[in-house]
Parts: structure tokens; C-alpha cells; sequence
């Protein structure tokens, strides 16, 4: 038996067919998961490299106007003065 056609058209079927990364998201723009498959959410399709970006910190990007936009958490660890420091034990109230 010969199975070099069945390979040939596999070949061809992945080709024409290239995976969408799609992005889910919810009514805030926190990302909710990003599947291939079809959700019941809203979702957006992204390229490759923005699925690079995302994937690993989904906490520092949100979906704003139906775009990925990175949106790092705003901490503020730095420039405070001795009463805004809330565990500050030389401070009385």
C-alpha cells in the first residue's frame, strides 16, 4: 500500500490552514484565557509576536477598544515620605 498521497494532501490540509491565537477576554479587559478553539466570550485574534508578549505576564496586558494593550499594574514602592507608609513604626498617628 501506498500512503504518499495521503501524506502529500496532510501536508497541504496544515499549510492552508494556520492556527489563530484567539485571545478571550472579559467585560473589564482581563484576559481570560487564549485558545485556539471557539469560547462562548468575546475574543480577539492576535498575531504571534503579541502572543509572545502576553502569554507569560496576562496580568500586564488588558484588551481596550478591542486591542491588546500592555497595562502594567500601577505599584507605587518608591518616593513615598514617612507618613504614607502604612506599616511605618516610627510614625504615630
Amino acid at each position: 500500500m501506498d500512503y504518499s498521497t495521503f501524506f502529500e494532501v496532510a501536508d497541504q490540509m496544515q499549510a492552508n490552514s494556520p492556527r489563530t491565537h484567539k485571545l478571550y477576554y472579559d467585560e473589564k479587559g482581563a484576559i481570560i484565557d487564549i485558545s485556539y478553539d471557539l469560547l462562548e466570550h468575546d475574543y480577539i485574534v492576535i498575531t504571534q509576536d503579541e502572543f509572545d508578549a502576553c502569554n507569560i505576564k496576562r496580568n500586564d496586558y488588558t484588551v481596550i477598544e478591542n486591542k491588546l494593550t500592555f497595562t502594567p499594574p500601577k505599584q507605587r514602592t518608591w518616593g513615598l515620605t514617612q507618613q504614607e507608609l502604612a506599616r511605618n513604626p516610627y510614625v504615630k498617628d
